[in-house]
């Protein structure tokens, strides 16, 4: 690095800590906003200092700078919309899903009558469902997956008088830790490993210790807070419920609810659990080939009804657009259920729509940051000047390195992508480790960076500021941190 590119970083860091600081103490309001602003500010600022470059393998290309400005932005919101549009629409599918099951009786009696009879039994509730969201997370193709289920526990919870710290745990933070400690979930340890040339089967046992780790150290904190909370017995909190139940019919019926949830459940196992890939059961991709082959006539029947997307997409292979039009489909159905009148539907999906929009729109500026170092990619040069000259593999370095890269990439596959293939090639003795590292340290930031999809989404949902969050996780941030510290030097060293 030359002197210039190195005074314009530390003037760069110190400017951002100051916004910072001023975020945290000053600021009342739009604090995530604020927050992951100032994050697309920031690699608007790297593009800048660094010039962008690509690996093949371990050689490193430097392309020369291209800076970013003020004509990219609309590029950017454009490419943002766009990588993360699966995802956009499947939340604006749970956001009207539940605008139509909140006006449903039986949907409200489930929640109500579920509250009543969990009261003296909330810890036992908040590790069973904690434990559920960990474990879609960590083993369903795609981590989102598992936000079907988040508003109703979260009205569940505020319905039993927890508060929404405790909601936000049990779900989107169960999520972030499933995350942590994935075993085969996610799409983005898939990408990583196709780009690395690894396997889902790589370091598993490591990651599986970072989850029961983790599960259990999480929970810890939470059901600490549970026991605070219950003892002071006079936390109301459903007004943040954007999906909130109100008054209850005493004929409703709930079972019909419950079914619904219980096929959404059964379907999200078989579309998102990868059957052959992970556990070599070849069934559902022979039946999927034997239904799209059917026939009447000329017309492969099932093919053209269930459309394009459905032609190689056989159970355990599903995105997020499949689960969409599901529950879509569901929704009508419950809407039937509950005698729902058209016009009520369509102003419910609205209100749905409407209700989500403040997550979604924190989401796109979120991949904005993404796709600002997409655009011009300077990871790989940030790379090459931390571990030029580093001949001998070091846990550290690599950690600091999966953290920088992980702060700006949303999509972890990215990460492989455009510096996975150096550290695999360089340091090709250490694969499992290396896996490990990017693995975890992905989560982490998930965790507690406002750079993280999930984080923004959950607390927006919630109302819930970034300060107010981090005074509640930091002392498992600094915790979990040790600990997989200390496994990165033992796996390297002993």
């Amino acid at each position: 690095m030359t002197t210039i590119q190195i005074i314009g970083l530390v003037v760069v860091v110190l400017l951002a800590a100051l916004a910072g600081f001023f975020i945290i103490r000053k600021s009342e309001k739009h604090d995530l906003l604020k927050w992951v602003t100032l994050f697309v500010i920031l690699a608007f600022a790297l593009t800048w200092i660094f010039s962008y470059g690509y690996f093949n393998g371990a050689d490193f290309s430097d392309y020369g700078m291209s800076r970013l400005g003020l004509t990219d932005i609309p590029n950017i919101i454009y490419y943002a919309m766009n990588f993360a549009g699966d995802k956009i629409i499947f939340l604006l599918a749970i956001g009207c899903f539940y605008a139509i099951l909140s006006k449903v009786e039986g949907y409200k009696k489930l929640v109500t009558n579920l509250a009543e009879k969990l009261k003296g039994k909330e810890i036992l509730f908040v590790l069973i469902a904690s434990l559920l969201f960990v474990m879609m997370a960590a083993l369903f193709g795609q981590t989102f997956i598992g936000l079907i289920f988040a508003p109703f526990v979260i009205s569940i919870i505020l319905s039993m008088n927890l508060d929404r710290l405790t909601a936000f745990s049990v779900t989107f933070g169960s999520v972030l830790i499933g995350t942590l400690g994935t075993v085969y979930g996610g799409e983005g340890l898939e990408w990583f490993n196709y780009y690395t040339g690894l396997t889902a089967s790589t370091g598993i046992i490591y990651r599986l210790v970072v989850l029961v780790v983790s599960y259990i150290l999480f929970n810890l904190f939470n059901v600490l807070h549970v026991k605070k909370t219950l003892k002071e017995a006079k936390v109301d909190e459903k007004e943040v419920d954007p999906f909130r139940v109100e008054k209850v019919a005493k004929n409703a019926k709930s079972w019909p609810i419950i079914v619904v949830f219980a096929i959404l459940f059964v379907i999200m196992v078989l579309g998102y659990v990868g059957w052959e890939k992970h556990f070599e059961i070849a069934i559902f991709s022979k039946f999927h080939t034997w239904l799209m082959g059917l026939k009447i006539g000329e017309i492969e029947i099932f093919k053209s009804i269930l459309g394009t997307l459905a032609a190689n997409a056989s159970f355990g292979t599903w995105n997020l657009f499949h689960m969409s039009i599901i529950l879509f489909i569901v929704s009508i159905l419950v809407a039937l259920l509950g005698r729902i009148k058209f016009n009520d539907f369509i102003s419910a999906y609205g209100e749905g729509a409407k209700k989500m929009s403040k997550s979604i729109i924190l989401f796109v500026l979120v991949y904005m940051v993404m796709i600002v170092v997409y655009m011009c990619p300077v990871m790989p040069t940030i790379t090459n000047v931390i571990f030029n000259g580093v001949s001998k593999f070091n846990p550290f370095l690599v950690s600091l390195m999966a953290f920088i890269a992980n702060i700006f990439h949303t999509d972890f596959g990215f990460t492989g992508y455009v510096i996975g293939t150096f550290f695999i090639n360089t340091y090709a003795e250490s694969v499992e480790i290396i896996q490990l590292i990017f693995t975890t340290m992905y989560g982490f930031v998930q965790l507690c960076v406002p750079t993280s999809a999930i984080l923004l989404i959950g607390l927006s949902y919630l109302n819930i500021d970034y300060k107010t969050w981090i005074k509640y996780i930091w002392i498992f941030i600094v915790a979990i941190l040790v600990i997989l510290l200390v496994l990165f030097t033992v796996l390297t060293y002993i």
